[in-house]
């Protein structure tokens, strides 16, 4: 079956390939994509932003003789009244197909993947109605999925602007929060969310009304205003989920849960706060197979992904991997992980929280109400027998201090530091006080990243409706690494900070996260103006020269 679904999808490829949609380069990348996820082709494709929507759908649409729409409108001489009720939400979903109306004696049935014939059978037969086949974009059903099948999530729908008394028992809230309106609401929030490729939700109580807002491609859009009343109730809804104090308003809370949204689950991360108007609510939505990737599916240059794949071969040593919060580190860092778990190596994490769970990694979280700490977890972890230790962040000298010592006595160490570029990480660590002998001995590499917004693939930065407007649609790392040489070594035992550290550094080949995005520029992945964006607390100036 598997090596039939594999043939299946070469073919395709080949397909994509033959129509001038994909190189051939780019379908071997897009095999090897596929082969680490379980997500149908079309969708592995656009979530690496290598052919979009429409182009598949067009191309699908073609192949079967059918028509293809991107929105309703599309659809022509198309009668939507017609009850849903008949129809088994979970087998929509899990097929992507959906009954979309009537013409005539026939029955409208989009669905995504033309060649599944068994999911319109299934739909013909419960309508009774001959099939007419209509091919949709992922987008379009998501859509469907979320209006139809969620009725009355609508974010401007009313069904809870009766006031919301806040000042109620805990049980009370509880009762509201369970209440199908406000299940309804959430559940289409996320959804709307996930379809946008959202990475946060951001519900922020403001005097009359509650703003919503959408992180996209590391950008946050408005998306709608909801009475107070309502954005009370979908909150508590989420504490419920999350197992937090739902009659806690004063203190910030934190937790997670998990849903289903179009066929896959989505886990989210709640942070809750309180502030002027009442409490603030965060989701961050982290989608565990779109995020659990390869090192080649990173899109790294060659040269940096050279550098990584070197570092990962040794036997012990400390490897760190920089940025600001939202640069990638944790992606990263995971895909680095997938690469070491061979089966061989005991690998061992602690993180604050586990975003993903590894597949043959031993993950641990730190818990500072029973003061379990990094620090206190890694040294546990040295009595273990591992190979490979990951600790999520350094974030104090006595973190730092471990995770020397764990790299001095044989383990290789992965771990993440907040800083601007690379080299400043030398200078991070020799502020937190690690003796510079000490650092020489043990650091093997740095890898500085960012995430730029990636050029849309269907106006070429013009702006149009995939990419709403503003002609990006996905983001991409601009990345720079070096690795730890003699002579690199021997200026970190001289105490010298980044500008002694240049010299030796360009002498080993580093070049500059700017370095790396031009040349994205010069491909037409991204655009100057995006690069200059996401690394202006950098001093990388646009000829190419660094603050080190």
């Amino acid at each position: 079956m598997t090596r039939s679904r594999n043939d299946f999808d070469q073919n395709r490829l080949d397909q994509f390939v033959q129509a001038g949609l994909l190189t051939r380069a780019e379908a071997a990348h897009a095999t090897a994509l596929k082969a680490g996820s379980r997500e149908p082709l079309d969708i592995v494709l656009t979530r690496a932003g290598l052919v979009s929507e429409s182009r598949i759908a067009a191309l699908y649409a073609a192949e079967a003789g059918l028509e293809h729409a991107e929105n309703l409108d599309d659809v022509s001489g198309l009668d939507s009244s017609l009850d849903l009720s008949d129809f088994n939400p979970d087998f929509l979903v899990t097929e992507r197909v959906m009954p979309l109306g009537l013409r005539g004696d026939a029955c409208v049935i989009g669905l995504v993947d033309p060649t599944n014939q068994g999911a319109v059978r299934g739909v013909s037969f419960v309508s009774g109605r001959q099939p007419a086949p209509v091919v949709l974009t992922q987008s379009l059903f998501s859509a469907l999925c979320a209006d139809w099948l969620n009725p009355g999530s609508d974010p401007d729908d009313d069904e809870t602007d009766g006031e919301l008394d806040i000042s109620v028992d805990a049980e009370r809230l509880r009762d509201l929060a369970s209440a199908g309106p406000v299940v309804r609401r959430l559940d289409g929030l996320v959804a709307r969310a996930a379809e946008a490729r959202a990475s946060d939700i951001h519900v922020e109580q403001q005097h009359r009304e509650a703003q919503i807002r959408l992180r996209v491609d590391g950008v946050l859009k408005g998306h709608a205003a909801w009475p107070t009343s309502q954005a009370l109730a979908v909150i508590s809804r989420v504490k419920v989920l999350a197992e937090l104090d739902i009659a806690e308003r004063r203190r910030p809370q934190d937790g997670r849960f998990s849903m289903a949204v179009a066929g896959r689950t989505i886990d989210l991360r709640v942070s809750v706060i309180p502030g002027q108007y009442g409490e603030s609510l965060v989701l961050r939505l982290l989608d565990p197979e779109a995020s659990l990737r390869e090192i080649e599916s990173l899109s790294l240059s060659p040269p940096v992904r050279e550098s990584v794949e070197a570092m990962l071969k040794l036997p012990h040593g400390l490897v760190l991997v920089t940025g600001p919060t939202g640069s990638g580190k944790t992606t990263s860092l995971y895909a680095f992980l997938r690469h070491l778990a061979n089966g061989e190596r005991k690998i061992l994490t602690i993180e604050d929280p586990i975003e993903y769970r590894l597949s043959g990694v031993a993950q641990s979280q730190i818990n500072p109400a029973i003061d379990l700490t990094f620090a206190k977890a890694l040294r546990a972890f040295l009595r273990h027998d591992p190979d490979v230790v990951m600790v999520g962040e350094i974030r104090d000298a006595e973190t730092a201090r471990t995770a020397i010592q764990a790299a001095m006595t044989g383990h290789l160490v992965l771990s993440t530091l907040h800083t601007n570029d690379a080299p400043s990480a030398i200078s991070r660590l020799q502020d937190m006080g690690v003796e510079d002998f000490l650092l020489a001995a043990t650091l093997v590499g740095v890898v500085g990243q960012r995430l730029v917004r990636r050029t849309c693939a269907d106006c070429k930065g013009a702006g149009c409706s995939h990419c709403d407007g503003t002609g990006y649609r996905g983001r991409l790392p601009v990345a720079e690494a070096f690795r730890v040489n003699e002579s690199v070594r021997a200026a970190i035992r001289a105490s010298e900070r980044e500008e002694g550290l240049a010299p030796e550094l360009a002498r080993a080949g580093y070049k500059t996260m700017w370095q790396d995005g031009l040349a994205l520029c010069e491909q037409g992945l991204t655009t100057r103006a995006e690069l200059m964006r996401a690394l202006e607390d950098t001093g990388q100036t646009e000829a190419g020269q660094s603050g080190v």
